[in-house]
């Protein structure tokens, strides 16, 4: 809940939440991939040199450090379509680039969830450490350990960190569906309909409609198993929703029974509206869901503990909810108890009459 609107936002009374931004990954400065010649060495000479990175055949790199995965994504890249048509980088790759909520499952909140595994779930780590090229045009292969070649579907394309073109997450999404759990799909669908994406300063991807998110899915083969893994995220989610957790939070709520709740729901207070993470607003009842982020900044948790007071002040009941309350099952009857309890007691002081409410206090 560590996000407000600006002053002119809430001094006009206007509830239009502010536009919030998903930074792709940080690729550092540019690199290149040259050829032997263009190096002016030999190759025996090259691999002598601590600095110097083999590419692929007849591509060479000079830099300090070890390529990352995405860095060796995006020069493998460019050094095959050189030699061939159109390439792009897709697949866990490039969602990985987006920096979209991929992740592994933690087995858990699946069973609890009663989501079927992932068909190649124990493939998800090497893929991770994988690049995913898609050809358009003239068919292309590659033998270069850790890649992995496939026939673009077809998406418009966007430009993501290094200028690199990219697939469409949406599409992105598609080819990665096999290794991802349900709920880690959701998690970007979720995320691409409440975020705008940014790439070096740039605007790369607006957000999505719920609508748009499934005209895309319709120039997709229909019985495909990712495309129809891809549309049941759809039905899941829900936006405007800032993290994978806030997704996976309301996913096992809405599992055990809770009624549907709103996302980032708007609040006034103090002159600003503030975003708690899930919301019953007839009832005055929030939860905040803090991860890493919160506590590794002091300011801002320090802040968010002040805005959570200030809600209480406000007359809301707001709990603060970690991990461990979802997946240790004392704790996780307990927040159902809790969410329980407060929207009940809400709903019969609502439908007291005035007299009975005076007789009640």
């Amino acid at each position: 809940m560590n996000r407000e609107s600006d002053d002119r936002a809430a001094s006009s009374g206007s509830k239009v939440r502010p536009m919030r931004t998903l930074e792709a990954m940080d690729l550092g400065p540019k690199l290149t991939a040259l050829s032997a010649r263009e190096w002016e060495r030999r190759p025996r000479e090259l691999r002598r040199r601590p600095y110097m990175h083999h590419l692929a055949r007849g591509a060479w790199v000079r830099s300090a450090e070890p390529l990352s995965v995405q860095q060796r994504s995006v020069l493998l890249r460019e050094h095959l379509e050189r030699h061939r048509g159109q390439v792009a980088v897709t697949g866990l790759t490039a969602l990985e680039m987006l920096n979209l909520p991929v992740g592994h499952s933690y087995g858990w909140e699946q069973r609890l969830l009663g989501h079927a595994p992932a068909p190649r779930a124990r493939e998800y780590a090497a893929r991770s450490h994988t690049t995913h090229l898609a050809w358009n045009g003239t068919r292309l292969s590659s033998s270069q350990r850790l890649t992995c070649v496939s026939k673009s579907l077809g998406l418009p394309g966007i430009v993501g960190p290094w200028d690199c073109p990219l697939t469409h997450p949406v599409e992105a999404l598609v080819v990665a569906a096999p290794v991802l759990p349900l709920w880690r799909i959701t998690a970007c669908v979720d995320a691409l309909m409440s975020l705008r994406v940014m790439a070096e300063g740039r605007t790369v991807v607006q957000p999505l409609a719920v609508d748009h998110v499934g005209e895309l899915l319709n120039q997709l083969p229909q019985r495909a198993q990712s495309v129809v893994r891809v549309r049941q995220a759809l039905k899941l989610a829900q936006g405007p929703t800032i993290s994978a957790m806030e997704t996976l939070l309301r996913l096992v709520l809405l599992t055990c029974g809770l009624p549907p709740m709103e996302t980032n729901h708007p609040v006034m207070m103090d002159g600003k509206y503030v975003y708690p993470d899930l919301a019953w607003p007839a009832e005055m009842v929030a939860l905040e869901y803090n991860g890493r982020p919160h506590w590794e900044n002091g300011k801002a948790y320090g802040d968010e503990n002040y805005r959570i007071q200030r809600l209480r002040d406000h007359g809301w009941q707001v709990r603060v909810v970690v991990l461990d309350d979802l997946r240790d099952p004392k704790r996780r009857r307990e927040l159902l108890q809790w969410l329980f309890q407060h929207l009940d007691r809400a709903r019969a002081r609502r439908t007291q009459s005035p007299l009975q409410h005076v007789r009640g206090r």
